[in-house]
């Protein structure tokens, strides 16, 4: 009985809630702070959520918003019932994370008849913002449940990586549910005023355009991620391997990819994603391309070094004088000892992808102007500021900046995690 009671009920970011009173009483000031601001924080975030639902052009952001918590809740409890089923022996670690995938599939199955209840017309759509809104919640929530042990013990810096994870988590949420909480039609002319200053009835004012900014804003971080998203996955699946292989088999194969990485490497990023992007041509796919080619060598760099390093080690020696097979040595020795870096790299390397992509669309080599995007919004919003109209690139810019700095702080808790010599 005493075992049960002195278990932890709540765990979470800045707080850790058991039935015995000096959990609280132990607090320090700085703590009650920091508790304070994030609670008050979330609940202005939920407001204003909410606020936005009620007023959407969609007349459903409410429903859509309550599915996604319901989802959230479902999943959170599912993830509880595993682990405690893990705890006890019930369930190998394996086993409960493929029950637990099954019955986020069932959930998945039940939301898109839901889907055609409420929105026949579009039910993909709605079933894409309610299942990926509630998956994206989850992950916030595991963030608070699991990384946040981790990080305890680091001080700011775990407290700033907490705030990098759940400030790109809340973009990618406001992405799924834009179509379904923006109070106007992003890409409209005219629903209001030209250049109207910020008021009740547009809080960001509007465009040259007449476009409202605030829907806008919530639906342009759609093209930025998705840019990002694509150019990493490639700058990942190509640097990682190439640059494996090439150290692993050393000799002219690898000094033939290092001339060329490093020639790449050569030129500075932004120019060179211009040239590739003014040779592409506009769209979303040709610029996550054109930011592929330029940090595929940073990935190929961090790799190789790590490679020439992990592969003078006694255990991969060994298992070369066992006679292991090359392909195993690279997939089951040396692999999983240089991946922790990689995955740092592209943490930090989706930041790099938001500027650039930014900065591509600054110059006119971005997205067409139907598209809502920041980048566009901020390019316009340049012309404007000659005759006051501030808030027109005032916004967007900002949240490039938010986003950018959500990635960088990710990336930053990652390689404390993942680099277990900085503990000391």
């Amino acid at each position: 009985m005493e075992n049960v009671q002195d278990r932890k009920i709540v765990s979470g970011v800045f707080y850790q809630l058991s039935p015995k009173r000096e959990t609280f009483e132990k607090r320090s000031r700085t703590w009650w702070v920091i508790f304070i601001i994030f609670v008050g924080g979330s609940l202005v975030l939920l407001a204003g959520l909410f606020i936005l639902a009620a007023r959407s052009i969609s007349q459903i952001g409410i429903q859509v918003v309550l599915i996604t918590f319901a989802v959230t809740i479902c999943m959170m409890i599912f993830l509880a019932i595993k682990d405690l089923k893990v705890e006890d022996g019930t369930l190998t670690t394996a086993r409960g994370y493929s029950i637990f995938l099954a019955l986020c599939a069932v959930v998945a199955l039940i939301l898109f008849p839901v889907s055609e209840v409420f929105l026949p017309e579009n039910s993909f759509t709605l079933w894409m913002a309610t299942m990926g809104g509630g998956l994206t919640l989850s992950f916030a929530g595991l963030v608070i449940r699991d990384i946040y042990p981790e990080l305890r013990e680091r001080g700011t810096a775990g407290i700033l990586t907490i705030s990098g994870l759940l400030i790109v988590f809340a973009i990618i949420y406001m992405t799924f549910v834009a179509p379904f909480i923006v109070p106007y039609n992003p890409f409209t002319l005219n629903v209001g005023p030209i250049l109207d200053p910020p008021s009740s009835e547009f809080p960001l004012g509007t465009t040259d355009l007449g476009q409202d900014l605030l829907s806008r804003v919530i639906a342009g971080g759609a093209t930025m991620l998705q840019v990002a998203g694509i150019s990493v996955a490639v700058c990942f699946t190509i640097g990682v391997p190439v640059g494996l292989l090439a150290s692993f088999r050393g000799g002219l194969t690898d000094r033939i990819i290092s001339l060329v990485m490093d020639s790449i490497f050569a030129f500075p990023g932004l120019v060179l994603a211009i040239a590739i992007s003014a040779m592409l041509g506009p769209g979303a796919i040709n610029m996550a391309i054109s930011i592929s080619v330029v940090y595929v060598p940073s990935y190929f760099r961090v790799v190789r070094s790590q490679v020439l390093t992990v592969r003078e080690l006694p255990y991969v020696e060994a298992a070369v004088v066992l006679g292991a097979r090359d392909r195993n040595i690279m997939l089951r020795y040396i692999l999983p000892n240089v991946l922790p870096s990689a995955v740092v790299v592209m943490s930090i390397n989706f930041a790099d992808a938001v500027l650039t992509a930014a900065g591509l669309t600054f110059v006119g080599l971005g997205l067409p102007v139907d598209i809502a995007d920041w980048g566009w919004d901020l390019t316009n919003g340049r012309n404007q500021m000659i005759v006051g109209a501030w808030w027109v690139s005032s916004y967007p810019g900002l949240m490039v900046v938010i986003l950018a700095l959500g990635f960088t702080l990710a990336g930053d808790g990652l390689n404390e995690i993942l680099t277990p010599k900085l503990q000391e």
